[in-house]
This record gives C-alpha cells, structure tokens and sequence, in this order.
C-alpha cells in the first residue's frame, strides 16, 4: 500500500469513498496511486503541468499496476480536465494564491463536482474567503502538524451543507461572545477566514495549540517593538536632533506604532478565541 505524508493522507480521507478523482499538481503520483489501490477511489487522473514529476508519476502508477485506471495527464491546472469526467478535485501541496488561480481557471468544470479538497500551504484565510464568495461551502477542516508547522486541509461542497447540532450551538455561542469582545464584524469574519469557521465552531483539537503559537509569536513581536523604540531613544538622546535625523525617525516611529497596533489586535484576537475555546 502506498504511504502517505499526514498532510496527503488528511486529504485522501476528505475524498468521498466511490468518487473519481482528479488530482492537480500530482507530483510523484502518491495521492491518485493511494486512493485507487485502496479501493477508495474507481478511477482517477494524475495532473501536473511538469513533465519531469509526471514521468516519476507514470513510474509510481505502473509499479502498482494502476496503469489502467489513473490517466496521466500534462496539464496547467484543470486546463485538460472535461465536465463530468471527476467527481472530486484535489489541489494540495501548493501556495493558496495558486490555488485560487487554479479555481479561477477552472470554474466552468466546479458546479459538475461534488467536492473540492484543497491543501493550502499559505494565504488561507485568502482561499476561504474566495470560496465564500463563490458560495462553495467548507463543511470540514483538519490541522494537520507536520515538520513543526500546521496545514489546513479543506473539504468544500457546491451546495450549502446541513451542520451538526453541536457545531450549530458552539456556532450560535461563539460568535455572540466574539460579538461582545471584538464588536467589529469586518474584523470577526477576518478572524474566521484566518482560523476557519469548522476548526472554531467544531472544536478542533490542534487548533488550541496553534492560537498558543501564535500568541507567543505575537507577544515576541511586542517585546522587539518595545526594545527597539528603546534602543532608538537612546540613541536619539547622543545625537544631534537635524531634520533629517527627524524625518526618519518620524517615519520609522509611525511604522513601529502601526506594527504594535496590528499585533495587539491580533494578539487580543487569539486570546479571545482562545478563552472562547477553553470555555
């Protein structure tokens, strides 16, 4: 059996079991070779618009004798991908403006799939947000950690999903107590798009760990800040006042204070989704 890293096995348990299943950006083929000789998947295409890693593809799926049932195909996104032909699309493994690009591009073939499993490696709360606006709908999520860092891996669907009770009562609570805290609704669906409604409302695990991480980061942030306006007093009081020592520091002060402003948000943020949480 073909293994997989946590990230791609996150995002093969995601794929609906009996689906075909089209993978972009395939690489070395591990995803498309797993879901096949498990019997998950019928049939699925291996994508990439690299020949190189298609060919090592192409040697992965042969060794397991799934020649007859995963198709190579060279190809930039969903490009060579036909209506009806998947059920499930998966675009893991690369950055998240990429992946919207992809989506972009392919947006004539979404309303004929059943799910979109995405793997996002930066600009998250970016791709949730396209979504949303789509109105493609994330009904699951998993933090993945893996080499010290977390993954999201989403789930999405192209009609709007019916949620548990219990994620509707966490839903119902959080968001009043998020009112009350943060006030701005602007700023309460940023957060969301950062974090992700189903790892909040659903109560995800790894999520805890990963607000802690990002408090101290934030916390550490301040702490530089404030020696390094310091460290700038200091220095200013040994030299001569000029213009243009002014202007600087001037300039450098208001970008200091605009830093100091956005990670006290932010740290104000993970702090009340943490005390939401812990609660």
């Amino acid at each position: 059996m073909q293994k997989l890293s946590k990230r791609l096995q996150a995002a093969a348990d995601f794929v609906t079991p009996g689906n075909r299943v089209a993978d972009i950006g395939t690489d070395h083929g591990f995803l498309p070779v797993y879901l096949v000789q498990s019997g998950r998947c019928p049939a699925a295409a291996a994508m990439d618009l690299r020949k190189g890693p298609l060919k090592r593809a192409q040697e992965h799926i042969e060794e397991a004798g799934l020649a007859g049932r995963i198709q190579i195909r060279l190809s930039d996104g969903m490009q060579m991908l036909s209506e009806g032909e998947a059920d499930s699309v998966v675009i893991a493994g690369m950055g998240g403006l990429t992946v919207i690009q992809i989506l972009n591009e392919g947006l004539n073939l979404l309303p004929g799939l059943k799910e979109l499993v995405l793997g996002p490696q930066s600009d998250i709360a970016k791709v949730r947000r396209w979504l949303r606006e789509h109105n493609i709908y994330i009904d699951k999520e998993d933090l993945v950690l893996e080499t010290g860092k977390f993954y999201p891996v989403l789930h999405a669907v192209m009609q709007k999903p019916q949620m548990d009770e219990a994620y509707q009562k966490n839903r119902e609570r959080m968001l009043g107590v998020l009112k009350k805290k943060l006030a701005d609704e602007l700023r309460i669906r940023q957060l969301l798009d950062q974090y992700g409604e189903c790892p909040v409302f659903g109560k995800h695990p790894g999520l805890v760990k990963l607000l802690e991480r990002d408090r101290e980061r934030e916390t550490e942030i301040l702490r530089h800040l404030a020696a390094g306006k310091e460290a700038v007093l200091d220095k200013n009081s040994e030299e001569d006042s000029g213009n243009i020592f002014e202007k600087n520091f001037g300039e450098k002060e208001d970008r200091r204070i605009q830093r100091e402003r956005e990670a006290k948000m932010r740290l104000e943020e993970t702090e009340v989704l943490l005390e939401i949480l812990k609660a």
